[in-house]
């Protein structure tokens, strides 16, 4: 209607005959229908609602007073108009209604918790409060056994390692045996993680915690001990390391793949040490050379050569052409063989023809040749500062020492008890370790805490961790 009179006197017939009259009032009223117009349609009034809706908002009313901490029922009342003005589906609310949600809020008491009673109050009809809807949760898709489209390219990266089954099959479990080289890897474990279940294992310096290597790359010291579900690790006391949350094995890659049993071979050499031919040209002062903790050896061979007049082999201590050498203290020449790097049947060979290995190495997560010794039924004269393979010692596998204070007495001992036939090194790892013994309980570690990640194939009794 005000529509209808605007448009009237501003006809043209309308101007002509009243402006000359009344300039100002018509000017005056020109100006004043819209300001009225707005005021109308802005004016709660302007829709009232219907009888459903109010018992609706009533509802909401006695929700929303549920929710409130005691204070004032004004103050609450005033809040929930508010809060519905601001809806666009309830903008227009009528005064008269508002009220009687107002009396409504003041109705419910502030401390009540019976739900009863709250419905009671929500409408004058006794009208159940308007339920919320549910929405239902997200299905997770069926666990399958097929093998995930992106193992390939995720194995093709160097932390990422398979795992396989009795029957060489590959499963949905990869192996984080390192940190993370670049962004582009980090990025393929974010993007796959919720697809495919990915462990932790120990099989790189001092991972998951941050190497004291200088010629290593640094990273924060939580960066790894809390990423993935599972950590198949090597530390005496984890707890003091992972989280609760992060299911944990004593497990390393040295437990698998053992040797088979192989001829005795006549003794020839004191001891052998595999060492690394990466740093020969800088006089074995690198990052390989501190992980084999060469300047402990340097030392310890003016004992054994100096003092003992021991003899022993020096694997991958020569550069690939056999023509540089690591240097070695002067006592020692004329007892100590230097060797370029072997194949593996060559190395076996020279630690089955010495009565021990020696493992001075601290920083080592999984050294395997440990395990490989054993196998080969040769003892193990290790530093007890190990962080992996310190498992591997007790009384039937060798002995331990601390540093050089006490490391004549450690070798005296093993020698002596060499001699007197009192270790079965063989005996007791394949035992306790090996494909079959490790690889069960690493089947049953993923079974017990993962059965919710990961589907085996049908029929799965063994699993290994598949490459070095």
């Amino acid at each position: 209607m005000l529509v209808r009179v605007y448009y009237a006197l501003t006809s043209r017939k309308c101007r002509r005959a009243v402006l000359p009259v009344y300039p100002c009032r018509i000017l005056c009223l020109l100006l004043a229908c819209p300001a009225v117009f707005l005021a109308w349609q802005l004016w709660p009034a302007a829709f009232p609602l219907q009888d459903a809706d109010v018992r609706e908002y009533a509802g909401v009313a006695s929700r929303v007073s549920q929710e409130w901490r005691p204070g004032s029922s004004r103050a609450r009342a005033h809040h929930l108009v508010e809060s519905l003005r601001s809806r666009p589906q309830l903008s227009k609310l009528t005064s008269k209604k508002e009220e009687e949600i107002s009396s409504t809020t003041r109705k419910i008491p502030a401390s009540s918790n019976s739900a009863k009673n709250l419905r009671k109050l929500a409408s004058p009809g006794s009208v159940a409060p308007m339920a919320r809807e549910q929405q239902p949760a997200p299905s997770k898709p069926a666990l399958s056994a097929k093998l995930h489209p992106a193992h390939g390219r995720l194995i093709r990266e160097y932390p990422f390692q398979p795992v396989r089954n009795e029957r060489g099959e590959f499963v949905n479990v990869i192996l984080v045996r390192s940190p993370f080289r670049s962004r582009h890897q980090k990025e393929l474990f974010d993007q796959y993680k919720q697809e495919l279940l990915f462990l932790g294992i120990s099989s790189f310096e001092d991972y998951p915690q941050p190497p004291p290597n200088p010629f290593s790359g640094k990273f924060p010291k939580d960066e790894y001990v809390g990423l993935f579900p599972g950590f198949l690790h090597m530390l005496r006391e984890p707890a003091k390391i992972f989280p609760e949350t992060v299911k944990l094995v004593l497990m390393s890659q040295s437990d698998f793949s053992l040797p088979p049993p192989q001829p005795k071979m006549a003794t020839k050499y004191d001891f052998t040490f595999s060492g690394s031919d990466q740093d020969v040209h800088n006089d074995c002062v690198g990052w390989s050379s501190y992980a084999k903790n060469w300047t402990f050896v340097k030392t310890a061979l003016e004992v054994m050569c100096g003092e003992l007049g021991m003899t022993g082999v020096l694997v991958a201590t020569k550069d690939k052409q056999g023509r540089r050498a690591c240097s070695i203290p002067p006592s020692c020449k004329g007892k100590i063989l230097q060797t370029k790097f072997l194949a593996q049947n060559e190395f076996f060979d020279y630690v089955r023809q010495s009565k021990f290995l020696f493992v001075p190495q601290v920083h080592d997560a999984s050294p395997r040749v440990t395990t490989q010794a054993l196998a080969l039924d040769v003892p193990l004269l290790m530093n007890w500062n190990l962080i992996g393979g310190w498992k591997y010692l007790n009384d039937k596998t060798g002995e331990f020492f601390h540093d050089i204070g006490d490391f004549r007495d450690s070798v005296k001992r093993l020698l002596r008890k060499v001699e007197e036939d009192e270790y079965s090194p063989r005996k007791w790892v394949t035992t306790n370790y090996g494909d079959q013994v490790s690889g069960t309980r690493l089947r049953q570690f993923v079974e017990e805490n993962f059965a919710d990640r990961v589907k085996l194939p049908e029929g799965t009794r063994l699993l290994f961790p598949s490459g070095a």
